[in-house]
């Protein structure tokens, strides 16, 4: 579990980095290397929200592959200067 805010706020702006195409269903060739569940608050009068995360690391090209159960994100890729950052937080 993390919940220090420096490291929340570091993995807000990776997720914000991430390319997301919303309508593709892709069928992956392994297991995830990392499954997370994020809260997100978008409104102090509301819950907050629990969005699922399949997340890959890819050894050949040094980037990331996530697929969220979110139907705004979708499946989405993370760059090579992003995905080590993304790495260290959540296999640390």
């Amino acid at each position: 579990m993390i919940t220090d805010k420096e490291t929340v706020d570091n993995l807000k702006k990776l997720f914000k980095k991430v390319k997301w195409e919303p309508n593709i269903e892709p069928k992956m060739a392994k297991k995830e290397d990392v499954k997370a569940t994020l809260f997100f608050e978008y409104d102090n009068n509301m819950p907050e929200r629990l969005f699922e995360y399949w997340i890959w690391f890819n050894q050949e090209n040094n980037t990331v592959t996530i697929i969220s159960n979110n139907e705004k994100e979708g499946y989405g890729t993370l760059d090579k200067n992003n995905a080590e950052t993304l790495k260290n937080i959540l296999l640390k």
